[in-house]
């Protein structure tokens, strides 16, 4: 059942959302072309690249990512209403942070400067750029529109790149978010593209394992006992409830389970994770490996599945099957 993307993503309150998006035309736009025999591989790097600077310009946090050959995943938190607070001279600076274009280019600074001013003395301009800066639709548009805009210039051709603006889910709990991370950190390995995390390129899990080996030795257990934060340069950042250790040996687990299946016992440090995040051990494995077929729109405990029909005025909804079997009866806060 379709449900409108305003049912979806709540403009008002900051919540968690998986966005995925596919190409068109061909299928391995991002990756490599066997009937063309061309290497699209470096348009992964410039996807990664991009949403790690749009999370720097719009209210938002980056938590997982995955950028495959032919589409992309993203898990992130919104803060709809954080740009209330940013000053008029950050929402001008940030909005032409957005656009990709000449006005980037240092030879253009007094230019830059002058359309800078000139939105700061535009308070209808301000006030709507305020409301984009903390829109999830604004954050996908400037992410995917300039790689379109790149590949068609480079393919030498016009048309769709994107099958269309992209599709979102939202993720009712902290169980749900760590579901949905680990089911996106391991999307090379269930594809059989990689068979260890450091194989597996262009996803948020290699980029915090490069992150600790470039931290001084002295510091690496600290970091690996923090709590999980964004891939974000922001002051406050949001904190999840698991240690970047525990996290990591989490999908390490699960992906030597889904690549060597029947061959590798939950170990306890594993059961206590799972435990802690009140999600049933015995039915993780099969949800990360499916989790696309048991969901839809919204992903987390029955209860809120339930409660977000009812809101909804609906009397099903996808996933109602999978977050029994899941999701035990929910207890952590949302």
């Amino acid at each position: 059942m379709t449900i409108a993307r305003k049912n979806i993503v709540d403009n008002q309150t900051p919540g968690f959302y998986h966005c995925t998006n596919r190409c068109v035309r061909r299928t391995f736009l991002c990756g490599f072309d066997k009937f063309t025999n061309k290497d699209y591989s470096h348009r992964k790097d410039w996807l990664e690249k991009r949403m790690i600077e749009l999370c720097h310009v719009f209210a938002v946090e980056l938590f997982a990512f995955a950028v495959m050959d032919n589409h992309y995943h993203i898990v992130l938190y919104l803060e709809p209403l954080a740009p209330l607070k940013w000053s008029d001279e950050e929402i001008a600076e940030k909005w032409l942070q957005a656009y990709l274009g000449r006005l980037n280019d240092t030879k253009f600074a007094k230019q830059r400067e002058l359309k800078k001013q000139a939105i700061m003395a535009d308070k209808d301009k301000l006030a709507l750029y305020r409301e984009r800066l903390g829109s999830l639709s604004w954050f996908m548009s400037r992410l995917n529109e300039p790689l379109a805009k790149q590949s068609n210039k480079e393919d030498i051709c016009t048309g769709r790149f994107w099958e269309g603006r992209y599709f979102a889910q939202a993720l009712l709990d902290e169980a749900s978010v760590f579901s949905v991370m680990a089911y996106v950190d391991l999307n090379p390995i269930r594809a059989k593209l990689a068979e260890t995390l450091e194989d597996s390129t262009n996803t948020s899990i290699k980029k915090r394992l490069n992150s600790i080996n470039e931290v001084d030795p002295i510091e690496v257990q600290a970091t690996l006992d923090s709590s999980i934060t964004s891939f974000s340069n922001k002051v406050k950042r949001k904190r999840l409830p698991m240690t970047v250790k525990c996290y990591i040996e989490l999908v390490e687990w699960s992906g030597k389970a889904i690549h060597y299946p029947n061959k590798h016992t939950m170990p306890n440090h594993i059961q206590s994770s799972l435990q802690q995040l009140n999600l049933q051990q015995n039915h993780w494995l099969k949800q990360i490996e499916h989790y696309g077929k048991n969901y839809c729109h919204f992903v987390g405990p029955i209860e809120l599945i339930k409660e977000k029909a009812k809101q909804l005025n609906l009397k099903w909804m996808k996933g109602n099957k999978a977050a029994r079997l899941l999701f035990d009866k929910h207890k952590a806060s949302s």
